[in-house]
């Protein structure tokens, strides 16, 4: 692992942009929620039922599936991101 040496003044710094940075995942993580959950009532589907089902080519390539996609796979690169950040001891 890479270690970073930084002042306190500047590590003052790291910590407020990382608290900004872990606010801002949440509201993007509640705004993606909030659009899987319409796709899912829509559709009657799970997201991880799509996920598989789209992967195996078997819904086609309609517009709206690359929609879901792209909003299913965001939803859980935020849930990563946030757990790094949980992990960080500030």
């Amino acid at each position: 692992m890479e270690q970073i040496r930084v002042k306190d003044e500047e590590l003052q710094i790291l910590k407020s942009g990382i608290v900004l940075k872990k606010k801002l995942l949440s509201v993007k993580e509640r705004n993606y929620l909030k659009r899987l959950k319409a796709f899912e009532s829509k559709h009657k589907m799970k997201s991880e039922a799509f996920y598989d089902k789209f992967n195996t080519g078997k819904l086609g390539d309609d517009e709206e599936w690359f929609d879901w996609l792209f909003v299913y796979e965001a939803y859980n690169k935020i849930i990563e991101q946030k757990k790094i950040i949980d992990g960080l001891s500030l």
